[in-house]
């Protein structure tokens, strides 16, 4: 990044306005062309290229190529044209090259002073204009503070581990690069995303507290312009953009246990015969590296002679198995996988775009499969039915930044040549890339073979990861700055379109002590993506390993998981059909409220459930901040009124919890397993206020047929007046039977019984007088359902 930004660009202050046709503006010299688009009433695109003409190559980010026609005005003067929607205005200076995003108020969304945007010695860049107390959110998977003004972010996939002890708040590199970022002006929201796969670089405002500094290596200036003004617009545009995450099957939403490694099929059996015997809920169990043959990917080493029959046997259990892939293919002449590659020539050349290159990793000296090609995901998919075809139902992507033990920069140089699908490029243009075409290759592959619902995990990625795997943050740390870092991290990636993610429960290096273990596992039960998961050489991190008193914890707060698992599937099919996050940072909710904005230490699953985790050792309180609402804690009942402090009490037993006022929440009976029936009553709790909604979704939680509408949604609604509540349960929608024969009503808060009537006719309902509990019983029916309780 210069330090230097108002070095001027001459050339960018000569351009003259040429035809763009009636959704564009376009600009341009001898030297540049500068294309200014509208995409959507609030979606703005800012291209400029050295040269006469644009790329047409695809982007591996957007998806969203077709936009309907929006009604758009321009006007030309001598010194600037603007283009306008109903929302807003983007004006170009023809004189200075600045320019600025109004909103229809008035309101500057974006400016860009004169000379800030353009090239520097080949080098695309541009600069913000940053005002006081203007905040900077998303940017994809972050360490530090949830607010990233101040600290600069390079958009540079790296294998973390080699680079420091583990991931610090001084890391300007992760495994994921997402250059998007949300900008929160006075409670009003604006966003950047600059669709570039080479090396960027954001200084967000470190250099220059006034500057928001973007740079990129090579490429193209190709920005996306988000008018917003509220956060949940910008996501849903932007996922719109890049695409948005599959359903899971419901598997992926239990309990995962893993370690690196187990390391024979007894030890994997005694795992999955622990936890059955204990009673800890789980759905799946991890192969790590040491499950293979030599480190060579897609087989199976001495220690597991009979793989099949292990996965079978845990199949019977009620577990799945998901087995590690790495990218890097032993060069082993006589290894089947490298010699199938070798005929097909898919791996990675060098510099030279004839030979092979090849690095090491944890196989030895190995080739890398050039992802950025169809045929060699294709290959890469019929390789990997080795291990579907044995049961396996989840594929697990390490290493895929890609790492490289070969080289200081641990990555394929920058010169390495891909054979990409519109044509050859260096690595260096496209490293970001990588990672997430790795999962594409391995959910494609998966879909191609048959096996239901995809499950891939990834630990690399590029704008638009959300479309094929799931995010988990890499290799932390058991430390208590690592666990407060994990919330920061997973807000900030739920705001850049990942809405399925989490971070390593107990954290990944190093020994964790019961107290940091209970307290992560807490924090865990409301992340998207749930897995313990810990490194060789460090004390057992399975749950009754850290004694008695964590086990039976644990199993307490493993049980509610699995109770909550019907209002978490329904936010992750929400996420599915919207883009919008399960784990929710508060300025999702309250972006108007300065002080819930600032948070990244507590968080909202959903709309109505406040988490607030405990992130310091030795601590049995934490102040909670709950905003201008209604709101009861989870454990007592407590009704307490929002926009202010509390103090909450938190003994190692108890994460402190509320849910708003109005809320419903749906709970099922606690199973080992997702695999177990869940039963055909479903709790639905109530705490009174004036008004609230549930999305409820349900569908077979395997199978793809989802997508054909095979699935049941209907939305149920609570309304309050006088000492009347309404419960209106919509037709359902789609072709799914659901499972739901009763719902049992709780109403939470009751001082006295309720007059109860269910579509008009009179009905009957218990009271508890000592619990304050209203509970009725009420058949489910897919037509309209209205229940009214008179006197709650």
């Amino acid at each position: 990044m210069s330090r230097n930004p108002e070095v001027r660009i001459e050339s960018l202050s000569a351009l003259r306005p040429v035809e763009g046709g009636t959704q564009a503006i376009l600009l341009r010299n001898q030297k540049f062309s500068v294309e200014v688009s509208v995409l959507a009433e609030d979606l703005f695109r800012l291209r400029i290229v050295r040269d006469a003409t644009f790329s047409d190559k695809p982007s591996w980010a957007v998806v969203n190529q077709e936009w309907p026609e929006t009604p758009v005005a321009r006007e030309f003067s001598r010194s600037s044209v603007t283009l306008s929607t109903q929302l807003a205005s983007f004006q170009w200076g023809l004189k200075d090259a600045s320019w600025q995003l109004v909103d229809a108020h008035g309101l500057t969304v974006f400016s860009s002073a004169k000379a800030t945007t353009g090239y520097l010695d080949h080098q695309p860049r541009l600069a913000l204009d940053l005002i006081e107390d203007e905040s900077l959110h998303g940017l994809g998977e972050t360490v530090g503070p949830f607010n990233r003004r101040g600290s600069v972010r390079d958009f540079w996939n790296i294998d973390v581990l080699g680079h420091a002890p583990a991931i610090h708040p001084g890391l300007r590199s992760l495994y994921v690069s997402i250059p998007f970022g949300i900008s929160l002006r006075h409670g009003r929201a604006a966003a950047v995303f600059w669709d570039n796969p080479a090396r960027q670089i954001w200084d967000l405002g470190q250099s220059r507290q006034d500057r928001w500094q973007l740079s990129a290596a090579s490429g193209e200036i190709d920005v996306y312009l988000f008018v917003g003004p509220l956060v949940s617009s910008i996501v849903s545009r932007y996922t719109q953009l890049t695409g948005r995450m599959p359903l899971p099957p419901v598997w992926g939403l239990g309990y995962h246990q893993c370690r690196y490694s187990y390391e024979s099929a007894q030890e994997v059996l005694e795992i999955a015969r622990q936890l059955r015997r204990r009673k800890l809920p789980c759905d799946a169990i991890y192969l790590d590296i040491h499950h293979l043959d030599g480190h060579r990917v897609f087989t199976f080493g001495k220690n597991f002679p009979e793989p099949g029959a292990m996965i079978r046997r845990l199949k019977k259990q009620g577990f799945q198995v998901v087995a590690i892939v790495d990218p890097g293919v032993k060069d082993d002449p006589k290894f089947g996988v490298l010699k199938r590659g070798l005929a097909g020539d898919v791996f990675v050349k060098d510099a030279g775009g004839v030979s092979d290159y090849i690095g090491e990793v944890w196989p030895g000296p190995s080739r890398f499969p050039d992802f950025l090609n169809v045929s060699v995901r294709d290959w890469w998919g019929a390789e990997q039915s080795v291990l579907t075809k044995l049961g396996i139902q989840g594929i697990w992507n390490d290493m895929n930044e890609p790492a490289n033990f070969g080289r200081p920069d641990k990555t394929l140089p920058p010169d390495a040549i891909h054979r990409t699908d519109a044509g050859s490029v260096s690595h260096e243009h496209v490293h970001n890339v990588y990672g997430m075409e790795m999962a594409r290759a391995s959910r494609e592959g998966m879909l191609r073979n048959g096996n239901g619902r995809p499950f891939v995990i990834t630990r690399a990625g590029y704008a638009g990861i959300q479309r094929y795997a799931l995010v988990w943050t890499g290799d932390n740390s058991s430390s208590w700055e690592h666990l407060n870092d994990s919330v920061q991290m997973l807000l900030n990636l739920s705001l850049s379109g990942v809405a399925y993610c989490g971070a390593d429960v107990g954290g990944f290096l190093d020994n964790c002590t019961p107290e940091l273990f209970v307290r992560w596992l807490q924090l865990g039960v409301f992340t998207p993506f749930f897995r313990n998961h810990s490194n060789t050489g460090t004390n057992r991190q399975e749950p009754w390993a850290l004694g008695e008193r964590v086990e039976a914890i644990s199993q307490t707060f493993l049980n509610l998981r699995y109770q909550l698992m019907p209002y978490l599937y329904s936010l992750m099919a929400e996420a599915h059909r919207s883009g919008t996050p399960v784990m929710r940072s508060m300025l999702w909710h309250y972006q108007n409220d300065p002080v819930a904005a600032a948070l990244g230490d507590q968080f909202l699953i959903g709309p109505d459930l406040l988490v607030a985790p405990m992130l310091q050792p030795g601590c049995v309180a934490r102040v909670v901040y709950l905003p201008n609402d209604v709101w009861y804690d989870f454990w007592t009942g407590e009704r307490l009124i929002g926009g202010r402090h509390v103090v909450a009490e938190a003994p190692l037993d108890v994460i402190p919890l509320y849910v708003r006022a109005g809320a419903l929440l749906p709970f099922d009976v606690p199973r080992q397993s997702t695999r177990q029936r869940a039963g055909d009553t479903v709790v639905l709790n109530y705490w009174p206020g004036v008004s609230g909604h549930l999305d409820w979704y349900e569908d077979d939680g395997e199978t793809n047929y989802y997508a054909a509408g095979v699935f049941c949604r209907r939305r149920i609604t609570s309304r309050v007046r006088g000492r009347t509540l309404r419960l209106h349960f919509a037709p359902t929608e789609g072709s799914y039977t659901s499972r739901v024969k009763t719902w049992r009503i709780i109403i939470w808060h009751a001082g006295r019984p309720a007059k109860l009537k269910i579509d008009g006719r009179p009905a009957s309902g218990t009271h508890d007088v000592d619990q304050k509990v209203f509970l009725a019983e009420i058949a489910n029916s897919p037509q309209e359902i209205s229940i009214e309780f008179s006197g709650v």
